[in-house]
């Protein structure tokens, strides 16, 4: 089997206390950013990022493997 890498963001990654357990694999860190910010305004009803939210959201993405 083959392998492929993924940028990865969780709510818990950005905010353990808020209990939410959204999850995004994308193969971009902008594509995970645009739909982290769709969960964010939908779910969260946040309009738009702070900067400190905005840079723990960042500091939050990583690299994972997966097996395809």
């Amino acid at each position: 089997m083959a392998t492929k890498q993924y940028k990865q963001l969780g709510c818990l990654d950005v905010d353990p206390k808020a209990g939410c357990a959204f999850q995004v694999r994308a193969e971009t860190e902008a594509e995970v950013l645009q739909l982290g910010a769709m969960h964010a305004k939908a779910c969260h009803k946040m309009e738009s990022l702070p900067p400190e939210m905005a840079a723990k959201v960042t500091a939050a993405i990583k690299t994972v493997t997966v097996t395809v």
